[in-house]
């Protein structure tokens, strides 16, 4: 097997883009009360997947009306451009590992999709305005998540020399421990988990100006 030289593994929901799409959908198509499940997860009530089944079963919505919504409020964190020409320049891989679902990231990725060497996320279906959840990653499933960062982290090691993980949120907290270099959004839940040991950024032009300085081209 051929190990790369480095692999990039990059959460969605609030690093490649600037707000949680998946919450915002909820937002505006579910009741109020689908807060109060998001609130259980963060607490370790519940794992993530039975929190999002029960929220997304709240939310009324056909399959346009949310990728609408997604395109209007996703707005992407600017540097994905230079974050993969980096990675590229150094013959490594950039992976995507998402909690999100596939309709919204596919839709606000569009042309950029190509990037990532792999992608691990999660399905949503749509029966006229009701939702229903998929989850096919059961191999990399924890007890908090369905695609648990720190497991698609180990896998990454195992075909690489070096993983770095660029995240921001609750979920992204598995991927701490798990590889050698850890970034993270400016006062974001995983910045303010893992303090020093990450590296603040708001852009990800900033994740590719330090593998630029710091990882040999190839």
């Amino acid at each position: 097997m051929t190990v790369l030289p480095l692999i990039v593994v990059v959460d969605f929901d609030g690093t490649l883009t600037l707000r949680d799409v998946g919450d915002e959908i909820c937002e505006r198509f579910a009741p109020p009360e689908w807060r109060d499940l998001d609130d259980a997860w963060i607490r370790n009530e519940l794992p993530l997947p039975e929190a999002q089944r029960q929220m997304w079963a709240m939310v009324r919505a056909t399959r346009a009306e949310a990728v609408g919504h997604a395109l209007a409020v996703g707005e992407r964190r600017p540097g994905l451009p230079e974050l993969a020409a980096e990675v590229g320049a150094r013959g490594g891989e950039l992976w995507l590992a998402s909690g999100g679902f596939d309709f919204y990231i596919d839709a606000l990725l569009g042309d950029e999709l190509p990037a990532f060497a792999r992608r691990y996320s999660n399905r949503a279906h749509f029966e006229g305005d009701r939702v229903s959840l998929e989850f096919p990653h059961g191999d990399l499933a924890c007890g908090r998540c369905a695609v648990c960062k720190g497991r698609v982290c180990r896998l990454a090691r195992a075909a690489s020399q070096r993983v770095v993980f660029v995240g921001d949120g609750s979920s992204d907290r598995c991927a701490a421990g798990e590889v050698h270099e850890l970034f993270a959004v400016r006062g974001g839940i995983l910045h303010n988990h893992a303090g020093d040991r990450a590296q603040p950024f708001v852009e990800l032009g900033e994740v590719a100006t330090y593998l630029r300085e710091n990882m040999p081209g190839r």
